[in-house]
């Protein structure tokens, strides 16, 4: 389960998706964005943490307009997700989901803040009863305009 979630958790922060939900107009300024991203994880002993810890990593992205649509593809993890939208305007989105597999079931959460030239948010997803027992892998990143496209 471990590869899938970490697909899913990379696939949200680098490309800002959330869950699925309707394109809407954010209060985002178009333009070349730059996106740096940090994971962070715990619950398991220093040394598999340190093992399991990704540099940070920061990647660019052209956004053409203010709408942006959010899609969670569950088909690139292999699990079976449910993805539930809880809070979600111009300014922010907030998400929750829970997935089971194979290897064991996962919950997380996350969201998302519009702040025109800057964003900001993160992603945390805790593993009950994974391969390597109980574990915590939180996300986070923060995204800037850095000109036109």
């Amino acid at each position: 389960m471990g590869k899938g979630i970490s697909t899913v958790v990379f696939g949200i922060t680098v490309t800002l998706s959330a869950a699925a939900v309707q394109a809407e107009e954010y209060n985002i300024n178009p333009g070349m964005w730059e996106t740096a991203t940090e994971m962070k994880v715990s619950g398991v002993p220093p040394e598999m943490a340190a093992m399991m810890q990704q540099p940070p990593k920061t990647e660019r992205e052209c956004v053409k307009d203010r709408e942006v649509d959010f899609q969670f593809r569950p088909e690139d993890m292999g699990e079976e997700c449910a993805v539930r939208t809880t809070q979600h305007d111009a300014s922010k989105v907030r998400w929750e989901m829970h997935c089971t597999g194979k290897d064991g079931s996962a919950s997380g959460r996350g969201e998302m803040h519009f702040n025109g030239d800057t964003t900001s948010g993160w992603f945390e997803v805790n593993m009950q009863d994974g391969p390597m027992g109980p574990m915590k892998m939180r996300h986070s990143f923060q995204g800037r305009r850095i000109g036109p496209c």
